[in-house]
Order: structure tokens, then sequence, then C-alpha cells
């Protein structure tokens, strides 16, 4: 029997998932004096850590309701990213495959795309309501060159951890550990992700999370407020150079994803630092998030009949 779904989640993923590809040149090659030959050498293609997609805001998580014991984020703004090439014959375009419950099998998505980018929606859906199916769909790149041979990426999911500005886990995971300097205080708002978000107005006061990637290819996100009273925080990892990013706006922009980096395994302290901008001394901190990587097992060969469903 089919699960009902809080009426929050209906429909909020098939919207998200589709989204138009950028325009690029494909990579050129010299004249191919063979070009109707299948020569059995695939062409490179390498993928790149998912990206949260910055500037881009997620959908505000809601406290728990009467089906389930945590809140859920169903649209996070994700994109990967790939490059291509062939240097006898030229690329010919790029195919991107999705396989899930949610697409009924594999399919084809976008076919022969100059593009080298495909957006769609994470989420930290656990399934507490049912149908957790919901956010199980994963993503593939398939690349042609102008001779038939071809080359696959590793699959990309859609599970992002989020954790609340204090470092718990909205979706019941383990928590960040979180070190404080200075003065910090909470607001409250259903603009918030979850409803509430932490700042500061004082100079130098800091926020550090313990933040841990498990495999390769994953990548941590910083979520904040912007308004026309937001200033600079400046961000480092590991003790590193920090970068100063404003979270100015001239009017308010809520659960906006301002920065992000690809983390080596292991576990890294994010820390955010107020800049104390003169007249904007306030920054906010909404959220941190975290990518899960791509699969490493090799996508599912499309059967002829999801060839033929997909219009390939």
């Amino acid at each position: 029997m089919r699960a009902h779904l809080p009426s929050f989640l209906a429909g909020t993923l098939v919207a998200t998932l589709l989204v138009a590809l950028p325009t690029a040149a494909l990579v050129s090659a010299a004249a191919d004096p063979n070009p109707n030959t299948f020569d059995g050498t695939s062409p490179s293609l390498t993928m790149g850590p998912v990206e949260f997609v910055v500037g881009a805001s997620l959908d505000a998580a809601k406290p728990p309701d009467e089906c389930a014991s945590w809140s859920w984020n169903m649209a996070i703004p994700l994109r990967m990213r790939w490059s291509g090439a062939d240097a006898t014959s030229g690329l010919a375009g790029y195919d991107v495959w999705g396989v899930g419950p949610r697409w009924d099998g594999t399919l084809k998505l976008v076919e022969g795309s100059s593009g080298t980018t495909y957006g769609y929606a994470g989420s930290n859906y656990t399934g507490d309501c049912g149908e957790g199916a919901i956010t199980a769909n994963e993503f593939w790149v398939v690349s042609k060159d102008n001779r038939g041979n071809t080359a696959t990426t590793n699959r990309v999911g859609q599970h992002v951890d989020v954790w609340q500005e204090n470092g718990v886990d909205v979706s019941g995971g383990p928590a960040l550990a979180v070190t404080r300097t200075g003065t910090w205080a909470t607001a409250n708002c259903t603009c918030f992700n979850n409803g509430k978000t932490t700042y500061s107005t004082s100079k130098g006061a800091s926020l550090s999370y313990k933040v841990t990637s498990d495999r390769p290819g994953q990548t941590v996100g910083v979520v904040v407020e912007k308004n026309s009273n937001r200033g600079t925080v400046n961000i480092s990892v590991d003790g590193g150079t920090a970068t100063a990013v404003s979270t100015y706006s001239s009017s308010p922009k809520h659960r906006v994803i301002i920065w992000q980096k690809a983390l080596s395994v292991g576990t890294h302290t994010i820390k955010l630092t107020n800049a104390g901008t003169s007249g904007r001394s306030r920054v906010d901190v909404d959220a941190i998030m975290l990518t899960a990587g791509p699969v490493t097992t090799a996508p599912p060969e499309p059967s002829q009949s999801d060839l033929l469903r997909s219009g390939g």
C-alpha cells in the first residue's frame, strides 16, 4: 500500500530535477581521415565532485509534524559537472542518464548535449513518512565521439547531510562538534532553515565545525541569511587562508548557499569568523551541508526498452 506523504513532500522533487544545460563548445579535433570507423578507443571523460549552486537558496525545512520525528530539506540546489575530450575524431555530445524509482527504470534525461553541467535537487529525506525512494535517484553521464566510442562517469546521488547552526543533524544523524568564540545569539523565523539561525555582531566571533568526509568527492557548503544589515564572514578550512564572503543583500534572502569546497577524505575544521564590517556587523549562520560523494559501482546498462522510452 502506498504511504501517504505529507503535503510539503508531494510534487516537490519533480519540478526541480530537470534543469536546462548551459551552452558550451565541444572539444574539437583535427579532420578525421576515418570518421565512420569504430576504433574501440574511448574518449576521455571526468566527473568532478557534486557542487552546491552558490547563490541559490534551499527550501525551508519545517519543524517535525505528526508523521515524523525529524524535518527535511527536499530541494537543495545541486549540480554535477564534467569534462571530456577526444583527440582523434572529436566529441559528438554528452547524454545524461538517471535511474531510480521516480524514473521507473533507467532513462536518458538529456541527449547529445554540448553542455558540461546538469542541475538537480538534493535532499536529506530519510523515508520517515514512507516512500523513502523519493530522493534515491542517481545520475551519470555518457560521452560519445564521432566514431561511436563512448565513456561513462560514476553515478552521483541526491543525498545531502544537513546540520543546523548548532551542529544538530536535522534528519537524526550524528551531530557536528562545534566550537564558539565570542558572543552569538539565536534568532527565530519561519524563513530560516528549521526555524532558527545563530548570529553575531562582534568582530572576531567565530564558529568552528568538525566535518568528516569519508569518501573522495564530497563537498561542504555553508548556508546563511542575507540582508542589508549583514556583513562579511571569513571562512577557512583547517586553518588555511580564509575566504571573505559578503552576506549583504539589498533585500532579505533566506537560506542562501554562500560558499562551498570539495574536501579530501578525513576530518576537517570549517571556521566562520565575523569580519566586523563597518555599519553592517551582523553575520548569520543557518546550516552546514555535505554531499554524499559518487557511487563507485558502475551504472546499470540501459535496456532497449529504456532507450526507446527515452527517445534514444
